[in-house]
């Protein structure tokens, strides 16, 4: 793992670094919000952490050669603390610090979980979206053992879809859930008095129904990465939105009562923008496709101003 090329333009006095950080797929990144440090999750079992001021690439998770449990995504919640789904079912929570790379783990499902992400500012709580068609809340102050499981976070409540569901994301509020399913559909569940959750408190299959259900095509197929929503982390404007690639080559914002506030496209793409991310403040979106293009779209940095860039 490491440095393998070095690209430097004389005249513009630009320097491009490619790192090999993995041996199979990379499938999801984290950016720590106080350093300068990169984290990656790998099909290949492990998550490494990129200093890009040292040019210093190390392991930070690797449970060992016999293991064949890829993770299949990560969220950080502060710079010590980094949270990552597996293919088997399972959830970790990996604090940098420790020494042996060790982790706690929960199995938290039979089936894949695809994506999930940790409530922003209540950590306590996260949402998973699972191979078998559940989005699924869980809440880390009340571990208990479970037949079957072993030592568990407590359920909170759970929403089954028709098909399997690809991503769960918290918006940066914590109001708010957006999952994508392969039953064509991007559902918004809402959560208006979620700040005054109390340990133990669970939900019926009535709170869990979405608030907003949008038709949306995720049939992504073999050649396309998995679509997937993303909140915008700290709104200017303070309108939360989520973004999401659409298989017609676009790339679709949509806000949290399911409003469509605009769809991004040009020219020039001829590829599907499949992974999508807002800038954290500003209104500008980024796409990448699998040809390894990525676009840029600097938008407004208000909602109203959507409407025009459609």
């Amino acid at each position: 793992m490491g440095l393998v090329k070095t690209v430097a333009d004389a005249e513009e006095e630009d320097e491009s670094w490619e790192f090999k950080q993995h041996e199979r797929t990379i499938t999801s990144f984290a950016v720590s919000p106080v350093s300068h440090n990169i984290y990656s999750s790998s099909y290949d079992t492990s998550i490494r952490r990129l200093d890009t001021e040292k040019m210093k690439s190390i392991d930070m998770y690797a449970p060992g050669e016999d293991s064949q449990e890829g993770i299949s995504c990560i969220d950080m919640i502060d710079e010590n603390t980094v949270f990552f789904s597996t293919l088997e079912g399972r959830v970790g929570r990996l604090d940098v610090r420790a020494p042996g790379n060790k982790a706690v783990t929960w199995q938290l499902s039979d089936s894949k979980i695809g994506g999930f992400s940790v409530r922003p500012f209540e950590p306590n709580h996260i949402a998973t979206a699972s191979l078998d068609r559940t989005l699924k809340v869980w809440d880390l102050r009340k571990i208990k053992k479970e037949e079957g499981y072993g030592l568990r976070p407590m359920l909170v409540g759970e929403h089954a879809s028709r098909l399997s569901v690809s991503h769960a994301a918290w918006s940066a509020s914590g109001t708010h859930i957006a999952t994508s399913s392969y039953d064509d559909t991007i559902k918004i569940h809402s959560f208006t008095d979620s700040k005054m959750w109390a340990a133990g408190k669970t939900f019926d299959d009535a709170s869990m129904e979405p608030s907003a259900v949008i038709r949306h095509n995720n049939q992504t197929g073999r050649w396309v990465s998995i679509l997937k929503p993303h909140w915008q982390r700290a709104p200017k404007d303070n309108v939360e939105k989520v973004v999401i690639g659409n298989m017609n080559r676009f790339v679709d914002i949509f806000a949290a009562d399911g409003t469509q506030l605009g769809q991004l496209g040009g020219d020039e793409l001829t590829a599907v923008p499949a992974v999508c991310e807002f800038h954290p403040t500003m209104g500008w979106v980024a796409g990448g496709n699998a040809s390894g293009k990525v676009s840029l779209w600097i938008g407004p940095d208000d909602d109203s101003a959507w409407q025009e860039t459609k």
